[in-house]
């Protein structure tokens, strides 16, 4: 009784975080600061890779899942049959894709407050682990700003064992922003990145954390959490859109690896409970959402586009349903996530010069 009553406060908890920094009263007006971009202005900047992305991760998929109620067709995409597949980067060459890389994971805001053991992508490097990959979960500071936790990441990454070869790394939500720090404070990491996905990553910031009347939200970055040290009182604010995409005008030119771009964008249906509040205020401006970004704002300039994701933010990266089973009901996230992973690599395998 006195564990299940730990477990239920510590989930208690975790919701009343969570549906504070989802809570926002209002969604304010972009200031002038702020580089405007639409979705259909955000895909025409980049290479866009949906075609290709669709083929290998459906075929991945068992007969029972219907594909396209996973990885959204938006009106614009194109059709593309005769896609570049080699035959030793197919579904059943994990092994192969093994020898070829290493991967590495970078959670976002929150990762591991109140219940240490929920971590995004821990299901998936379990899976990409028994295919024989080099895969981890890099460790940051779950409320520190972009330029601390940008140290850590390439602290770990310069000093891993010596190893031919090179990392992909996925950004999650801030982690995505974290890894943008960490590329341009220590150059030298660079140099043995294949490459960076952004996956539901914060690359422009969310228009959540631009309302600053919000109080509750803010404040998360100072009030105490079990598992988590204070922060700086940084991290909500380095996810405001004009922090951030003027941060990406400063800084892109001296970024020298390929991003790839997987982006969540949630039917309504498919929306966890806790998320909905945020993903109406979010739809008003921008119907194509997750709930936590729009969907321009996780796309990186300039790189490719993988595919948009039906998906919730949180889906996109945890089985919370599973993670906290006395809930479940409250998410929905029932998403083959190690085959988006699987799929990402894939793609990457074709289009990257580490080989």
């Amino acid at each position: 009784m006195h564990k299940w009553l730990l477990n239920g406060r510590a989930f208690f908890l975790a919701g009343f975080t969570i549906a504070l920094a989802s809570c926002t009263t209002a969604i304010p007006e972009s200031n002038s600061t702020v580089i405007e971009r639409d979705l259909k202005f955000a895909i025409a900047d980049v290479r866009d890779m949906r075609a290709e992305f669709r083929n290998i991760f459906c075929s991945r998929l068992t007969i029972e899942v219907n594909c396209s109620d996973i990885l959204l067709r938006l009106p614009d995409e194109p059709i593309e049959d005769n896609y570049r597949l080699q035959s030793d980067v197919n579904s059943g060459a994990a092994s192969m894709l093994a020898a070829r890389y290493r991967i590495a994971f970078v959670p976002g805001l929150f990762a591991g407050c109140i219940v240490p053991t929920i971590l995004p992508f821990i299901d998936v490097v379990d899976k990409l682990r028994s295919d024989g990959f080099d895969a981890r979960i890099l460790s940051v500071e779950a409320r520190a700003s972009s330029e601390h936790n940008g140290d850590l990441i390439a602290h770990q990454l310069l000093t891993a064992n010596p190893d031919s070869r090179p990392w992909i790394i996925f950004g999650y939500s801030k982690g995505l922003p974290d890894i943008l720090e960490a590329l341009i404070r220590n150059p030298a990491m660079g140099r043995n990145i294949a490459a960076v996905v952004s996956y539901a990553g914060a690359v422009g910031g969310s228009m959540l954390a631009d309302d600053t009347s919000n109080v509750a939200a803010h404040l998360l970055d100072y009030v105490p959490l079990p598992g988590c040290d204070i922060g700086d009182g940084s991290s909500i604010h380095s996810l405001r859109r004009d922090v951030r995409q003027v941060w990406w005008k400063v800084n892109h030119k001296r970024l020298n690896v390929q991003f790839f771009s997987l982006v969540a964008t949630a039917q309504p249906h498919r929306v966890s409970l806790l998320l909905r509040n945020s993903f109406a205020k979010l739809s008003k401006f921008a119907p194509q959402n997750d709930g936590q970004l729009v969907a321009e704002d996780a796309i990186v300039p300039g790189g490719a586009l993988l595919g948009f994701i039906n998906a919730d933010h949180w889906a996109m990266a945890m089985p919370l349903s599973k993670q906290l089973p006395i809930a479940g009901a409250m998410f929905i996230d029932d998403l083959p996530r190690a085959d988006l992973v699987m799929a990402s690599i894939q793609v990457i395998s074709l289009h990257t010069s580490h080989k």
